[in-house]
């Protein structure tokens, strides 16, 4: 995609939304051809970026971009990227609401020991987060590739239409745009209210504060947004509704509604998102699934989504 495909009134838009982050939390590491493949900028593009003062280092084929730059880039010019291509499997998931009201979910956790001179089955002492140790569906069984469990994913299952106080949550979430930001910057409430900048990270802290003020009782959830057959991790609130702690995410379904992903008319904010939530805990911090001693364990988490047939 080039230059003339996506309007010059928007690409400045997107470059003057990259100007405002702070230069350290940046890190070069992507070329030129990295950019073409996995994020969808090809040359002509590179080219009016870099004429437009869009932030890189180095000069001819030494050139070398942010990552996170240019996955922001992709999602607001809607580029050919790795980030469409999933969010073309998240639409499905949406499609049809009543359909997904039956769903079940069951998810595959796969690890390897993170030791460099452990090979084989070296007997390592792996645990698995109390929080999910419910939901497994069985003893991890190990293979050439490493270690694997079944789980039986609980997913927030509560359809429901928030009321009293949450238009105060749609309104402020309309105002803020999504970017994927560093863990540091997605913690800098100045930059959010500065900007109108946030990912789920920061969103859901800003409106936490909004939702006191409307009168709401909320807390923050974190785990992981079920958009198959890839798990990402999420952080979106939960509001007490007569005792009852029902998911709540205006500021991530406007953002899907804005990059074709959900129809508004079917998932409006003030929609609970229903099965497509993974909950592991109760904050906005990240639960590590998997430890190897005193370690954390890098993961990856695969989803298969199951239907009963309405009748």
């Amino acid at each position: 995609m080039g230059y003339d495909d996506v309007g010059s009134q928007r690409l400045k838009q997107a470059v003057d939304r990259a100007l405002v982050k702070p230069e350290w939390c940046r890190s070069y590491s992507v070329s030129p051809a990295e950019a073409r493949t996995l994020y969808g900028v090809n040359n002509e593009l590179v080219d009016a970026l870099i004429g437009m003062g869009f932030p890189y280092k180095g000069r001819g084929e030494q050139v070398t971009f942010d990552p996170l730059d240019l996955e922001n880039l992709g999602l607001d010019l809607e580029l050919p990227s790795a980030s469409r291509t999933a969010m073309s499997l998240w639409a499905r998931t949406f499609k049809n609401p009543a359909r997904l009201a039956t769903a079940r979910c069951a998810i595959q956790i796969s690890w390897s020991c993170p030791v460099p001179e452990h090979t084989g089955d070296c007997g390592c002492d792996f645990t698995m987060s109390p929080r999910i140790k419910n939901q497994s569906a069985g003893l991890a069984v190990h293979d050439s590739s490493g270690w694997n469990a079944d789980l039986d994913g609980q997913l927030s299952n509560d359809d429901h239409i928030f009321q009293d106080g949450f238009a105060a949550l749609v309104e402020e979430a309309e105002k803020l745009h999504f970017h994927r930001l560093s863990r540091e910057l997605a913690q800098d409430m100045d930059f959010l209210c500065e900007h109108r900048i946030a990912d789920c990270r920061s969103a859901s802290m800003h409106l936490a504060g909004v939702a006191a003020e409307a009168g709401l009782v909320v807390r923050q959830a974190s785990g992981y947004f079920v958009g198959t057959p890839f798990l990402v991790p999420h952080i979106w609130l939960d509001v007490d509704v007569n005792g009852q702690w029902i998911a709540a995410d205006p500021f991530f379904l406007q953002a899907l509604a804005r990059w074709g992903v959900v129809n508004p008319e079917d998932w409006p904010p003030t929609r609970s998102p229903r099965n497509v939530l993974w909950r592991i805990r109760s904050d906005h911090f990240e639960e590590p699934l998997i430890r190897h001693g005193a370690a954390d364990v890098p993961v990856k988490l695969v989803a298969r989504m199951s239907y009963k047939r309405c009748i």
